[in-house]
C-alpha cells in the first residue's frame, strides 16, 4: 500500500501536467434523465470549468451525490450559481 501511494505522485495530472489540488462542490441530484446535463450546463453558464466529477448513488433512494471538482477560486461562483438555480448543496 505504501509503494502504491508513493508511486501515485509520479502519475501526471490533467493534460500531463503536475497533479493539482481541486476543491469539491457536492450537489444532491435526483436519479432522472438529464440531471447531469443540467448541472454541467449550469456550471458552464456560470463560467466554471468542471475539472473532474464523482457520482455516488444513495442506497434505497432515487437520488445521488455529485461531487464536482473545480479550481479553488471557482467555488464561490459555482456555489452561488447552483443555489440560484435551485440545486441542493452539501458540505
Amino acid at each position: 500500500l505504501r509503494r502504491g501511494n508513493a508511486g501515485r505522485v509520479r502519475v501526471p495530472g490533467k493534460h500531463g501536467s503536475a497533479p493539482r489540488a481541486y476543491e469539491v462542490v457536492a450537489v444532491l441530484i435526483d436519479d432522472q434523465p438529464g440531471q447531469l446535463a443540467r448541472i454541467f450546463a449550469d456550471a458552464g453558464t456560470a463560467g466554471v470549468n468542471i475539472e473532474d466529477v464523482r457520482i455516488e448513488h444513495a442506497t434505497g433512494r432515487q437520488a445521488g451525490l455529485v461531487q464536482l471538482m473545480v479550481e479553488p477560486r471557482a467555488v464561490p461562483v459555482l456555489t452561488a450559481a447552483l443555489r440560484e438555480r435551485g440545486w441542493a448543496l452539501r458540505q
